[in-house]
């Protein structure tokens, strides 16, 4: 099992966002999209073994959660178009609209799960099963890394993480390099993804 957990700032936990203008709108959750996209496509297939953690920060009611679990999603539910992936998670913040219970996830559609799982829940479930490792430009090279079993990784969007966050990972977490520069997310879920692919 693959996992990507992606922490999104600023990305918008209401449903209030424009279709039509994600990146000024939305929180980029445009930058989300193309995420899922590099995580579970391939050019004639889809990632089966692979889940990914949308963790929403940004305005007006966070955290909002959203789960994405490839051997249970239906096929041609997720789409390379960033239009129809929006839609999904705009389905999903429509889902969470008044959710109570901190821990309790509702589905969304087949393999889509919406919740109040902050961060820091998110990780201490995917270290209980898998091994966590941070991807930074500081860390260690990923091809001097060796991968066994459950691996997961966790990412920032286009302003990374915050200190606290950091701070969290901080001995739980290892952390992996892909190169010294700054890449988007999606690029960096590609190449992890292609890496292990490799490896694994």
């Amino acid at each position: 099992m693959r996992t990507f957990i992606i922490k999104a700032n600023k990305a918008r936990t209401k449903a209030d966002f424009s279709l039509k203008d994600l990146p000024g709108t939305s929180g980029r959750i445009d930058l989300l999209c193309r995420s899922l996209n590099s995580a579970f496509l391939l050019s004639h297939g889809f990632r089966k073994d692979v889940r990914v953690w949308l963790n929403l920060s940004g305005p007006p009611n966070p955290p909002k959660t959203i789960r994405f679990e490839g051997s249970e999603i239906k096929p041609k539910t997720i789409n390379p178009d960033e239009m129809s992936l929006a839609k999904i998670i705009m389905k999903a913040l429509k889902v969470g609209e008044g959710i109570k219970e901190p821990a309790k996830e509702y589905s969304v559609l087949p393999g889509i799960y919406v919740s109040n799982l902050r961060f820091e829940d998110i990780i201490r479930k995917t270290i209980k099963s898998s091994t966590l490792y941070y991807l930074h430009e500081e860390g260690k090279p990923i091809e001097k890394m060796k991968f066994e079993g459950n691996v997961a990784f966790v990412l920032g969007d286009h302003e990374g993480l915050a200190k606290e966050d950091e701070a969290f990972l901080e001995g739980i977490a290892e952390k992996v390099s892909v190169g010294k520069k700054s890449y988007l997310t999606s690029h960096v879920i590609a190449y992890v993804n292609i890496f292990l692919d490799r490896v694994l």
